[in-house]
């Protein structure tokens, strides 16, 4: 495949017949994975790199295998958008994506109880959101091709998250420790 020099993006333009309609959605939620946005129906934009053409590849022999139609173009916008415009759509996706985290975050937060209170179970409920949350704000973050500012709020509720779950196991780990001291001096006293 030869590969144009010029153009600070790349575009993916299709034409996807409307049936069957989960051909559309397939290739609209794999546009979506890559962090490309649309910028007119069935024109996506992606900031132009090699991994980025190798992921529009992809999608175009996905298109092409099931008997639609695409093209690829490196392209640089010279009237309508702008390239701040187009950074723009970008920020505002993942701004969209860091308030999903943002907002489900702070519902683990709000339903986890205090250090001093949490129980095995909570801990390891805990773990599991922290881990799952982690897992989503990392496949964000290499989305964000252009600094969204939601990056910096999901990041300190993840953050906190950890902290709160470090605190209830320095804890469990303190009173683990005080009840093995105890048992021991009750031995050593012949109390136990």
């Amino acid at each position: 495949m030869t590969e144009c020099l010029d153009g600070k993006w790349l575009l993916l333009i299709h034409q996807i017949p409307p049936k069957p309609g989960y051909l559309r959605v397939k290739i609209w939620r794999r546009l979506q994975s890559l962090g490309a946005v649309a910028i007119k129906n069935s024109v996506y934009v992606i900031p132009r790199n090699e991994q980025t053409l190798e992921d529009f590849q992809w999608v175009l022999k996905e298109i092409v295998q099931a008997g639609a139609e695409a093209s690829i173009c490196a392209a640089s916008f010279v009237e309508g958008l702008t390239d701040e415009q187009v950074e723009g759509l970008f920020r505002t996706a993942r701004d969209a994506d860091y308030a999903e985290i943002t907002d489900e975050a702070k519902a683990v937060l709000d339903a986890t109880p205090p250090s001093a209170a949490m129980t095995d179970e909570d801990r390891s409920e805990l773990e599991a959101a922290l881990t799952r949350l982690k897992k989503r704000f990392s496949v964000v973050v290499n989305l964000d091709f252009f600094g969204a500012a939601g990056r910096e709020s999901a990041s300190t509720l993840l953050e906190k998250i950890e902290f709160r779950l470090a605190e209830s196991r320095n804890r469990a780990d303190a009173e683990a420790k005080e009840l093995d001291t105890s048992d021991l001096t009750q031995f050593r006293d012949g109390r136990g």
